[in-house]
């Protein structure tokens, strides 16, 4: 049966009031919204966008001592091949994107009482510097990194730190050596040493890298920050220590000699087992001039 009456009038949709909290939700919502939108637009961009150009330094003439600052990229030192003055040599890159403000890496010079300071910086966090300096015999240098790796060869009274890379160190004399976690190469070094790979120094959390190669230091102070000590001894050392903080230490040092071993674990320590033991084969000798002491934590030791 088919019905005359008239269909249902359904209501009218109810205009939707903008009262005040729905007012500051708009008005709070809508500018983060698109912030977020722009910031996730350009983070995109600039990741497709990034690339690189080189600048190159002319030489930088140096007399007296060295001091240089590098905020990032790889040093090469090398002692005895200028007569008179250092010379500096470098080759800087800049990474590049939508962040990047034009400013070329700032290389400064000044020459002060103690020698000729080089300072390198990027003025946007965003470039290294690749250099060499060949430096006069017995001219002290000192090189501070913020992370590129170090290769020094024939220095006298060197301080070179870098935050975390590595320093390779051939024929130094009287050096403090501090990697900051990276690892540390030394051979033939002499007079006093200080090899740090220890990432937070004087922090029992510390985290270093591997002391590895040759010394003939009269005097040697070594800490790994838990990593692993590896050094054969050319010369018998008026005293050496050695930390590791649960790193192993194998030492070599020169037969014909005994020596004042200190501080290492005895067979009937709690500590010393199957999986740290302490094995010493050299003659020991409270009397001996030559003096080593090492403290592991807990890591294997040997001396032979």
């Amino acid at each position: 049966m088919t019905s005359f009456l008239p269909a249902a009038v359904q209501p009218a949709a109810r205009e939707l009031t903008m009262t005040p909290a729905r007012r500051i939700i708009l008005l709070l919502g809508v500018p983060v919204s698109l912030s977020l939108l722009a910031w996730t637009c350009f983070a995109i961009i600039s990741k497709s966008s990034q690339g690189n150009y080189q600048v190159s330094y002319a030489p930088v003439h140096i007399s007296g001592g060295l001091a240089m600052n590098v905020y990032g990229g790889d040093v090469t030192l090398q002692g005895g091949v200028a007569p008179s003055a250092a010379q500096f040599t470098g080759t800087g890159t800049v990474w590049y994107g939508l962040t990047y403000s034009g400013q070329r890496p700032t290389l400064s010079t000044a020459q002060t009482a103690t020698g000729t300071k080089i300072n390198f910086t990027c003025a946007d966090y965003n470039c290294a510097l690749n250099s060499a300096v060949g430096v006069p015999p017995k001219v002290p240098v000192t090189v501070t990194s913020n992370g590129g790796d170090i290769t020094a060869t024939g220095l006298s009274n060197a301080t070179l730190q870098t935050n975390g890379g590595d320093i390779t160190a051939t024929g130094l004399s009287n050096a403090t050596l501090q990697t900051g976690g990276g690892n540390l190469t030394v051979d033939g070094l002499t007079g006093n040493v200080s090899l740090n790979t220890d990432s937070t120094p004087n922090s029992p959390n510390g985290a270093g890298g591997d002391i590895s190669g040759t010394l003939a230091a009269q005097n040697a102070t070594v800490d790994s920050g838990g990593n692993n000590v590896d050094l054969q001894l050319t010369a018998p050392p008026s005293n050496l220590n050695i930390t590791t903080e649960g790193g192993n230490v194998t030492l070599q040092l020169p037969g014909g000699y005994s020596y004042d071993v200190d501080n290492i674990p005895s067979p009937t320590n709690d500590s010393v087992g199957p999986d740290n033991p302490a094995a010493i084969t050299v003659p020991t000798s409270a009397k001996s001039p030559y003096r080593v002491t090492v403290n592991t934590d807990g890591g294997n030791v040997t001396i032979d």
